[in-house]
């Protein structure tokens, strides 16, 4: 009797530490353009509706890939040497955005991460430490108001001194602060603001001399805000209103007065804000409906102007332009789902650009990345490294039957 327990406590013990194993997969290649490398680095079983490249785990010297999906999991990818390792939580089994850490609650070792989504609930998601450099993640509703969405949440130090701030955006236009109370875990939930519309993508912009930081908001009713967290509110200013919901936000990282926003009929535009609001409006780019991400960054050698974008079509398009001339459009990549995010970051030290992390409908994650050497003159380059970019027709044989 002893024996056939010691058995089964023994066949039991090693299910639960299979159960919170992490799976680790080989990225796998995709088809990509001339000059680019795209590889599958994670497929959910879900839709991806959010994806961020931050640095989480203090320990790793890569940054990792930050998911939300529509079953409600927090997803963080860390990479080593082509292998990626998936470790989620599940916040509350409905689809939730995801923050970038930040030292919102002093009480806790280091940096969270934050996520809230569909059920109106706000989570607060840690790093639970284990032998031999491994962690597990850890999840904990933090706040609830009912009858919302979040479809956007930011952690930020958007007050100088202290913790950083936590903002959740409603669907009903309510912007929620929260900040932690007591000694005992809890936090406080107040309602700062009221938007004339639904949040869907954020971006701080940091403050200089005595000006703070603010934030730019674009909402489904087409309305492009900045917002400043002063005393018990959370003021705002209407900088711009289009005739077409707004989508996606993101800053120049050269430029640090434009921003680029997506319009939901497939129009980018290019805006140029000065200290009194919009200084200069610019149409750059009409594709197809449905733009779903905006990522800027780095993405030639010379350092030009450049913008990608993903959506509905399926297609990455990076935009382009040098000496403020006109904008051409490349397609670096095309997939078979609709594309909901783009995320930019560095990723792939092989080359002098930034990577792009594209994520959507079918729960696909793609790394986009230049090939190697591509930024790096002088530098001496594996031949069978330095390809185009495009798969080998085996390659893309063995893709197509998967």
């Amino acid at each position: 009797m002893l024996r056939c327990t010691t058995i089964w406590f023994l066949s039991w013990f090693g299910t639960a530490l299979a159960a919170q194993a992490p799976a680790t997969t080989a990225s796998r290649p995709l088809p990509a353009a001339n000059g680019w490398s795209a590889r599958e680095v994670h497929r959910a079983d879900a839709g991806v509706w959010y994806a961020r490249i931050e640095s989480v785990v203090e320990a790793n010297g890569q940054r990792e890939i930050v998911l939300g999906d529509d079953k409600g999991r927090l997803v963080l990818l860390t990479g080593y040497s082509g292998q990626w390792t998936a470790r989620d939580v599940v916040c509350d089994g409905q689809w939730v955005a995801p923050t970038a850490p930040a030292d919102v609650d002093p009480r806790v070792p280091g940096r969270e991460l934050y996520a809230a989504g569909r059920a109106g609930s706000v989570h607060q998601v840690t790093l639970r430490r284990q032998p031999f450099g491994q962690f597990r993640l850890e999840s904990r509703e933090i706040g609830h108001a009912a009858g919302e969405e979040f479809h956007a949440v930011l952690a930020a130090d958007l007050v100088p001194g202290g913790a950083s701030e936590l903002l959740a955006f409603g669907v009903s236009g309510a912007v929620w602060a929260l900040a932690a109370e007591g000694a005992e875990g809890a936090f406080g939930m107040r309602r700062v603001a009221t938007l004339p519309g639904r949040v869907r993508d954020t971006i701080v912009v940091p403050g200089g001399g005595a000006a703070l930081p603010h934030v730019l908001a674009v909402t489904r009713s087409g309305h492009l805000l900045r917002l400043q967290l002063a005393g018990d509110g959370a003021p705002h200013r209407v900088l711009l209103h289009e005739d077409c919901g707004l989508g996606r936000i993101a800053a120049a990282p050269d430029r640090p007065e434009v921003v680029y926003v997506a319009r939901d009929d497939g129009v980018l535009l290019r805006l140029e804000l000065d200290g009194d609001g919009l200084a200069r409006r610019e149409v750059v780019f009409v594709g197809p409906e449905g733009l779903r991400g905006v990522a800027a960054g780095r993405f030639f050698a010379d350092g030009r102007e450049a913008v990608a974008v993903y959506g509905y079509g399926r297609t990455v398009h990076l935009l382009s332009r040098t000496d403020g001339g006109a904008f051409t459009a490349e397609a670096v990549f095309t997939g078979a789902q609709r594309g909901h995010w783009l995320a930019v970051g560095e990723l792939d030290g092989r080359n002098g650009t930034d990577e792009l992390v594209a994520a959507g409908f079918d729960g696909q994650v793609v790394l986009l990345a230049r090939v190697p050497g591509h930024g790096l003159p002088g530098v001496a380059v594996a031949p069978d490294t330095a390809a185009t970019g495009s798969v080998p027709a085996r390659a893309r044989r063995a893709h197509r039957r998967r």
